[in-house]
């Protein structure tokens, strides 16, 4: 598929788990998730580092579920499940009390922001064990060239570190080496240290000997520079805003959210004007990358008209009574749209395919009517 497809659906994906902070949609967002994961996975590397990210987002679904219960520092919720002793730090490390009443509710408070957490990065494991990062890093605005390059190094760290433990523990195990106890981990480590720093110079050598940093360059262009930093500033700006004061400051983080980001691509096009760029091959665009960009954009409005139409609907709150969370069919549906990429649609052959079958049908045809003439 092509790579701005899966851009498409990283962003419907990341922004349906945001807008919905419901445990049933972040599971069923999950299940959809992977499900495209596992259809159109292939046997490269960096399939392999999809289940790193589903390993450390249980992780951190459990340490939320943990801390949680753990440091409340009071009744929370009115289910009182088990009291525990309760110890409170001293005031210079933060007063926070562990232990006391555990609830039903803190703990479904917990388990439902861990869970969250868990399917953005199920999210991005599957973005990042499907996509292709050259490809990904192609797509950078020209004059964003290093931090797109700085970003692509960034997402192969993952899938190069789960090939490189792969190897390292294969090799160990051959040489009779078993893992037991943390002592016998070192085996792992210290081969994995030294791995990473040899393959960091080899980058370096790499990008020294492809001349790298050394381009002459145009003189910079100081106004679209100036434009750039204030639309990133105000982007910033609107986010910090929204996060910080809530849905309540929408009227006026909105606008200038938008202006930020008009003049932000409006800036970073017209400094890509003096960066020059070749392509030796241009990704095409299939019927299939149509049908999954349009019912990720499809499924994204109508969450988003959900959120705004009914906001108590996409939420979940255990407090001040534990209930059982509610499903909306509407959204189900909406959120099943992510798995489009999955449906088996056949993909059109190439234009030279495309003769050579016809040029056969073509022959075909020839030699059936000659042998009926010669009957």
């Amino acid at each position: 598929m092509h790579t701005r497809t899966w851009l498409c659906w990283l962003v419907a994906a990341a922004a349906i788990a945001t807008l919905a902070p419901h445990p049933l949609y972040h599971i069923l967002l999950m299940l959809a998730v992977t499900y495209v994961f596992v259809a159109r996975r292939d046997d490269r590397p960096l399939a392999r580092s999809f289940s790193l990210f589903a390993r450390a987002g249980a992780i951190i679904w459990l340490g939320y579920v943990i801390f949680a219960v753990v440091t409340v520092g009071g009744p929370r919720g009115a289910t009182v499940l088990v009291t525990l002793p309760a110890f409170q730090l001293p005031v210079w490390l933060g007063g926070i009390v562990f232990g006391g009443p555990i609830t039903a509710e803190a703990l479904a408070w917990g388990a439902t922001r861990g869970l969250g957490l868990w399917t953005l990065l199920l999210i991005f494991g599957a973005f990042n064990a499907l996509v292709d990062h050259h490809r990904l890093l192609r797509l950078a605005p020209r004059s964003l060239f290093h931090a797109g390059l700085a970003v692509t190094i960034a997402i192969a760290f993952a899938p190069g570190l789960v090939q490189a433990i792969q190897d390292i523990t294969a090799a160990q195990r051959a040489r009779g080496y078993r893992f037991g106890s943390l002592r016998s981990w070192w085996a792992l480590a210290g081969p994995l240290l030294a791995g990473s720093l040899e393959r960091a110079l080899q980058l370096a050598e790499a990008l020294e000997a492809r001349g790298y940093g050394r381009t002459l360059t145009p003189r910079p262009d100081t106004g679209r520079l100036l434009a750039l930093l204030a639309g990133l500033s105000s982007l910033a700006g609107a986010l910090i805003g929204w996060l910080w004061a809530g849905p309540a400051t929408l009227p006026v983080v909105a606008p200038l959210g938008i202006a930020g980001l008009l003049l932000t691509g409006w800036a970073a096009h017209r400094l890509s004007r003096h960066v020059p760029r070749t392509t030796y091959w241009r990704e095409r665009w299939h019927r299939h990358d149509t049908i999954a960009c349009a019912a990720a954009g499809l499924g994204l409005a109508a969450v988003a008209a959900m959120r705004l139409l009914e906001p108590t609907a996409l939420v979940y709150y255990p407090f001040p009574t534990i209930i059982a969370p509610s499903f909306d069919l509407r959204v189900g549906a909406a959120i099943l749209l992510l798995a489009a990429p999955a449906l088996p649609l056949r993909a059109p052959l190439p234009r030279r395919a495309r003769r050579i079958n016809a040029d056969r049908r073509a022959a075909r045809q020839t030699a059936a009517q000659q042998g009926a003439f010669a009957d």
